[in-house]
């Protein structure tokens, strides 16, 4: 069952269009927290490596799309001179598909090392999160519902800080 979750893992950030969440969860349940966090880091990274260097081969057809261009533009600005930062959050914070990410840092010029280095300490962080909700529910008093609530709650807050400091960032460009 492992090989499963592992291949579906590093499908999600090129064509899996499931919430990861979603996957960390079926994986926790069928090989445990520990194996779900190991393997679903492992593939999640090997995954963006893939979609990035993909993205960076065809970054000007996958920006072809009305959408895409649309989250491609928000990102160059989103991001300034905070892309590494920013950049971090938004793979932790599904606010733009991992797909996306991948081709707007091969548009920004991030390289793949330095890419890899965010990617890697994004999803040991919203990885380890969902697959040790339990552990760290028990810890707190917290059913694993409620933890998965807090962490939610965690989410939302980064995600309303990066747009505040979008807001912020368009502010000092008018």
């Amino acid at each position: 069952m492992w090989c499963v979750y592992f291949v579906i893992c590093i499908l999600l950030p090129i064509c899996v269009p499931v919430p990861e969440t979603a996957v960390i969860l079926w994986g926790t349940r069928q090989i445990g927290s520990l194996g779900a966090f190991f393997f679903g880091v492992t593939g999640s990274v090997l995954g963006l490596m893939i979609m990035y260097s993909l993205s960076s081969l065809i970054a000007h057809r996958i920006s072809k799309g009305r959408k895409e261009k649309r989250q491609l533009a928000w990102l160059k600005q989103l991001t300034g001179r905070y892309h590494v930062w920013i950049l971090g959050v938004l793979l932790i914070v599904p606010l733009v598909s991992d797909e996306v990410l991948c081709a707007g840092s091969a548009f920004l010029k991030i390289s793949l090392p330095q890419f890899l280095k965010i990617g890697i300490i994004a999803k040991i962080i919203s990885i380890g999160m969902v697959a040790f909700s339990d552990f760290f529910g028990d810890l707190c008093g917290l059913r694993r519902w409620q933890m998965i609530t807090v962490e939610l709650l965690f989410m939302f807050l980064a995600s309303a800080a990066l747009q505040h400091l979008c807001k912020k960032g368009e502010a000092k460009l008018s």
